[in-house]
C-alpha cells in the first residue's frame, strides 16, 4: 500500500523546518541541546517537576512514519465506515468526529474524522496525538491501526484505531447476547478498570520522558476492551513536561498555529495543567466507580461540584458504615468488598484534595488500588491527628499512615 502526503503536510514540514532554523538561531547552545533531546524522543526514565508545554515536532512527516501503524487510502477509509454514513457515527468529539467501521479483513476499527479546516485547534491536536502515538508505546493507551492524510477533495485527516467493544466507561451498558457482560458492573470488574486505568497514568507520570500529562481524564476517556482491560484514550490533549520556565520560549508549534497565549489555569484540559490535575480528575472516576454516577462526568462543572460536595462528607477514614450511604446500590456488597469500596473510595477522597501540593503521586494511587486492605488498616494514633483530605501525602509516604508500610 503506498505511502502517499499531500500538500498540507509538505506544507506543514516545510515551514515547521524554517520555524526550527529561525528559533535555533536564536538559543544559545546549551538551550539548543535541550531543545534537540526533547524533540528526538521519549525516553523511559524518572519523573521531575516542572511547568508543562505542548509536545513539539519539527518535522511532521517524522511522526506519521514513527506512529505504528497503516498508511490506508481514502477509499478504504470509505468503504469501512459506509462513506462515513450518520449510521456509523458514534459521538462527535473536540478533536473530531469518531465513525465505527470494518476493514476488509473484517478487522473491527474506529476512524477519527479531523477536518483541519474548521479550526486551527484541530491542527495542534492531530500533530500531538500522532506525537503520542508515535513516541510512546504502553498496554495501556488506545492502539492506532493506522492513519489516512490524503483524499484530494478536502482537508479531512483520517486515524484508525483498534475498536474496543465495550466503548468507554460513561456509556458501558455491555454485549448484546453475552449474559455476563451485558450485567453492570460488578465491583471486582470496577477495581480492575480502576487499576488499569492509574497504571496508565502512572506510565505517563512516571515512565516517559519527559513526563507526560494526559489532561482529559474521564468516565468518557476510559475505553474498555472485551476484556474488561483499560486504554487510555483522547490523547490529543496530552502535554509535556519543559525543562524552560519562561513564557518566552514556547512550543514551536503552538508559534506557527498562531495559539493562544496560555494561562495558569489549574483544571483538566487547560494549558497549564499538570500531574495534579490529573490525580483529581482520576480521583472522580473513581468516586464514580464506587458511587454509580459514571454517567454524571458529562454534566456541567457545576453539577459536578454539587455532587461532590454532597458526597464528600460521607467519606471517613475513621468510620466504614458511612460509606454505606454513596455505595452503588446495584452493587451485592460483602464484608470484605465493602472494606475495599471503602478503601478506594479514601483514595478518591485523597486525589480531590483541594490543594494540589497535597495530593498523592499516581504510583501512590496505584500502590493504594493494589493494596486496598492496608489503605484503612486500624488508624495508629498519629494518624489521628491528620486531616480527613490529607489521609493520602504525597511524595512524603513515610509519614503518611496510609503508605508507611506498603514501600
Amino acid at each position: 500500500m503506498a505511502h502517499v502526503y499531500d500538500n498540507w503536510e509538505r506544507l506543514v514540514r516545510a515551514i515547521l523546518r524554517m520555524e526550527d532554523l529561525r528559533y535555533t538561531g536564536e538559543r544559545t547552545p546549551s538551550d539548543v541541546s535541550a531543545i534537540s533531546l526533547l524533540s528526538s524522543s521519549f525516553n523511559l526514565s524518572s519523573t521531575a517537576s516542572s511547568p508543562l508545554r505542548p509536545i513539539s515536532s519539527f518535522n511532521f512527516s517524522t511522526l506519521l512514519l514513527s506512529a505504528a501503524g497503516e498508511a490506508f487510502e481514502y477509499a478504504e477509509i470509505l468503504a469501512a465506515t459506509g462513506y462515513l454514513s450518520k449510521s456509523n457515527l458514534i459521538k462527535r468529539g473536540r478533536s473530531g468526529d469518531l465513525f465505527r467501521g470494518s476493514l476488509r479483513d473484517n478487522t473491527p476499527v474506529v476512524v477519527k474524522r479531523i477536518d483541519l479546516s474548521s479550526s486551527v485547534e484541530k491542527q495542534a491536536r492531530l500533530i500531538t496525538e500522532l506525537g503520542v502515538l508515535g513516541k510512546v508505546s504502553h498496554s495501556r493507551l488506545v492502539p492506532l491501526l493506522g492513519y489516512c492524510m490524503e483524499n484530494g477533495i478536502n482537508d479531512d485527516k483520517f486515524l484508525v484505531y483498534k475498536y474496543m467493544p465495550y466503548k468507554d466507561l460513561s456509556s458501558f451498558q455491555g454485549l448484546e447476547g453475552d449474559d455476563e457482560s451485558s450485567q453492570s458492573l460488578d465491583f471486582v470488574r470496577r477495581m480492575k478498570i480502576a487499576i488499569g486505568a492509574a497504571e496508565g497514568l502512572c506510565y505517563l507520570h512516571e515512565e516517559c520522558n519527559p513526563p507526560l500529562v494526559h489532561r482529559d481524564i474521564q468516565a468518557t476517556s476510559i475505553l474498555l476492551d472485551d476484556r474488561f482491560e483499560v486504554r487510555l484514550g483522547s490523547l490529543s490533549e496530552v502535554y509535556a513536561q519543559k525543562r524552560e520556565t519562561t513564557e518566552s520560549r514556547q512550543n514551536i508549534i503552538s508559534r506557527f498555529l498562531r495559539l493562544p497565549q496560555s494561562s495558569n489555569q489549574g483544571t483538566s484540559g487547560t494549558p497549564e495543567a499538570t500531574w495534579a490535575d490529573d490525580v483529581y480528575c482520576f480521583g472522580k472516576v473513581l468516586l464514580q466507580l464506587v458511587t454509580g454516577k459514571l454517567g454524571i462526568s458529562a454534566s456541567s462543572e457545576a453539577v459536578m461540584k454539587v455532587w461532590l460536595e454532597q458526597t464528600l462528607p460521607y467519606i471517613s477514614i475513621y468510620d466504614k458504615e458511612l460509606v454505606t450511604k454513596i455505595i452503588d446500590p446495584s452493587l451485592f456488597i460483602d464484608e470484605d468488598l465493602l472494606e475495599e469500596a471503602w478503601a478506594v473510595a479514601i483514595v478518591a477522597r485523597s486525589c480531590l484534595n483541594p490543594r494540589p501540593s497535597m495530593r498523592p503521586l499516581m504510583r501512590f494511587v496505584l500502590k493504594a488500588l493494589e493494596n486496598p486492605h492496608e489503605v484503612v488498616r486500624e488508624p495508629t494514633s498519629s494518624s489521628h491527628e491528620i486531616e480527613e483530605e490529607e489521609v493520602l501525602l504525597p511524595q512524603q509516604a513515610t509519614r503518611n499512615p496510609v503508605f508507611s508500610n506498603m514501600d
